[in-house]
């Protein structure tokens, strides 16, 4: 079989192939692909290539970790000092992502950035609480799960740990940016893309110590509140 010849910094490489075009190509497309029109109505090619791409993340990762490594399913348990790290790190990412926007608020988000996330639907507080609970609980967790577990594990295999813990953080900065961009100026990417990547740092770092995706999930999820925290005032304001 093609797997069982190959050795691990292979099969590593592989993987990485395979799921770091993923993200990419799915927010790009969300964003840049126009619809089609059919006698059915509007075909929204981007949006489907977006959801394969989700998918892909999702299911590339256990399918590697089953039949590729022969690895087994597990909860990435931690343990108290990992809890207390993560909730330890939530408190200045937070105060850090506040203090930012209120500094950069009138200068860095255009006007049209609220319309933009107007046009998401979720203009209204049930609407928007599903949106923010999936945002900050849900899709942190699948990064987390994406981006760390499996991402940074396999480039660790590949150029050792902090090597692994920059690229990992680089490839997850990368695909934000196209995010960034559709929302904000110049510099507002430019200042996104480092808190990103220090955030990809701070979280890979927290992986490696605990060998547990909780507790840079837990920090993730104080830096998504934030950012959701500040997305409701943009709405209100």
């Amino acid at each position: 079989m093609l797997f069982a010849s190959m050795n691990k910094h292979q099969r590593a490489l592989l993987a990485l192939a395979l799921i770091l075009p993923a993200p990419l190509i799915g927010g790009s497309s969300s964003f840049y692909l126009p619809s089609l029109q059919s006698a059915n109505g509007d075909i929204e090619i981007g949006k489907a290539i977006w959801l394969l791409a989700k998918i892909w993340l999702i299911v590339l990762p256990v399918v590697w970790l089953l039949f590729v490594d022969g690895g087994k399913l597990s909860w990435s348990p931690t343990n108290k000092k990992g809890i207390l790290a993560g909730l330890a790190w939530s408190i200045p990412f937070a105060f850090v992502i506040f203090i930012a926007y209120g500094l950069i608020r009138g200068s860095l988000i255009p006007p049209s950035a609220k319309h933009q996330v107007m046009e998401l639907g979720i203009t209204s507080p049930a609407n928007f609480l599903i949106f923010a609970s999936a945002m900050s609980l849900v899709n942190s967790l699948m990064e987390e799960y994406v981006w760390r577990w499996f991402v940074f594990s396999k480039f660790k295999i590949l150029v050792g740990v902090w090597p692994a813990i920059v690229l990992s953080a680089f490839y997850f900065t990368v695909h934000h940016v196209i995010i960034v961009w559709n929302f904000g100026s110049l510099w507002l990417v430019f200042l996104g893309s480092i808190s990103i990547f220090t955030g990809g740092i701070i979280w890979a770092w927290l992986y490696n110590k605990y060998n547990s995706i909780w507790p840079g999930w837990i920090c993730h999820v104080a830096a998504d509140t934030a950012i959701m925290c500040i997305t409701w005032r943009l709405i209100t304001a």
